[in-house]
């Protein structure tokens, strides 16, 4: 074989880089963003929150059902003009939104662009890497989807300047043409299906590599496999969680009575401590024992909530932003990594899509749950109390799901 990586550097690590630029621009659908625009939008409307999030739930759930096929395509065909597509149309929503005039303008906007989020971009940029390196798997992954911690620190704070200045429309405007501007063209230039498209080994290697998973599994065979279902309940029950907190962050620092300058400065921390947190969980997956790693990462996340529920001045919320964000990083990472470890990669996108409907419907239901609880008591530290409950099973189905097996 011709080893592109003899002659440069490894192509698998553009694909990082496009896939980086990829999760960067995704912020602008994710719910830290989203929630930027809670406020000034129910002030505008006179909207509820539970209607905002309601809006998302829908979308989320499509996007769960979309991304069965996404992930069938991405196998088949490769990532490119998936990918492509995903942002063109996106960020013209995201433009559209800052023209929006009633509710049912909103919903219509809201419920696509999470539909192409969760259902194209998200599960796409999910399985990407993971086709391109073995042995330098963990941090490969790391670097590729640090792109979303950074785009979570950056969006956010650069949306709540322009609400500021200028309004949540122009703000809407911006984020939209910044996604195209990031994204379509390295896409459409450099994203491949995988290295043996190219002639090239993973990791660049000259032969290929010793690995200790001798199996690669297709969905049907995940479906016989017990870790099959134990991780995919704990990730979609986990969805529910971070997705619920993610929405209501914002507006729940405003709340306990941080200036708007201060929520989006913690959310920044919370994001770009998620960095060091993925790369540091990226090179301990190269070395020890993955199960165990996923398991930390969701005890270090309650942790984090119980911090949340004391935040009431700036100090608090930074402890509460460096804790959950590392640990919220690491989670998010290991879900690619021990999937891949456990099933091997050759149907790795179909089996995340199985996975995926399931999973959308916690992120689904996670926004709408925490505005439901607030717009009946006021407050959101019954739902981050809930959480706490929910991770205590989680943090056993994780204990149970052991490597599988073929025999």
């Amino acid at each position: 074989m011709q080893l592109y990586s003899q002659k440069n550097i490894y192509y698998g690590w553009i694909i990082v880089g496009v896939v980086f630029l990829s999760t960067v621009a995704s912020a602008i659908q994710l719910n830290p963003t989203i929630g930027v625009f809670v406020t000034p939008i129910t002030a505008e409307f006179g909207w509820s929150r539970s209607e905002l999030a309601g809006a998302v739930t829908i979308g989320t759930i499509f996007g769960g059902i979309l991304a069965i096929l996404t992930g069938r395509i991405v196998d088949k065909f490769g990532p490119r003009w998936v990918l492509f597509s995903g942002f063109l149309i996106l960020g013209s929503l995201l433009i559209g939104l800052g023209n929006i005039q009633n509710l049912f303008h909103f919903y219509i906007i809201t419920v696509i662009s999470r539909m192409v989020l969760q259902g194209v971009i998200n599960i796409t940029c999910q399985t990407i890497v993971t086709k391109w390196f073995i042995r330098l798997r963990g941090r490969a992954v790391a670097i590729a989807t640090v792109g979303e911690r950074v785009g979570n620190g950056i969006v956010p704070f650069l949306t709540q300047i322009i609400i500021i200045t200028q309004g949540w429309r122009t703000a809407s405007w911006v984020i939209g043409i910044m996604a195209w501007t990031i994204t379509l063209g390295p896409t459409a230039l450099w994203l491949r299906r995988s290295p043996q498209d190219m002639n090239l080994l993973p990791d660049g290697d000259s032969k290929p590599a010793q690995i200790k998973s001798k199996f690669e599994y297709s969905l049907s065979d995940a479906f016989k496999t017990k870790s099959f279902y134990l991780l995919g309940a704990a990730f979609s029950v986990a969805s529910f969680i971070d997705t619920g907190i993610n929405f209501s962050l914002n507006p729940y620092l405003i709340d306990q009575s941080l200036s708007e300058k201060n929520s989006v400065t913690v959310i920044a921390i919370w994001a770009f401590s998620g960095i060091a947190g993925s790369l540091i969980a990226g090179i301990l997956a190269e070395h020890f024992k993955n199960q165990i790693i996923v398991l930390c990462c969701y005890i270090g996340l309650a942790m984090g909530i119980l911090l949340l529920i004391s935040v009431n001045s700036l100090p608090s919320g930074v402890a509460f932003g460096v804790t959950h964000g590392a640990f919220f990083g690491a989670a998010v990472l290991m879900q690619h990594v021990i999937l891949a470890q456990y099933f091997g990669t050759n149907s790795i996108a179909t089996i995340r899509g199985a996975i995926a409907p399931w999973q959308m419907a916690g992120n689904a239901f996670g926004p709408l749950a925490a505005s439901i609880v607030f717009d009946a008591t006021g407050s959101y530290i019954a739902i981050f109390r809930t959480y706490l409950a929910l991770l205590v099973l989680i943090i056993i189905a994780i204990s149970l799901s052991s490597p599988p097996s073929k025999n």
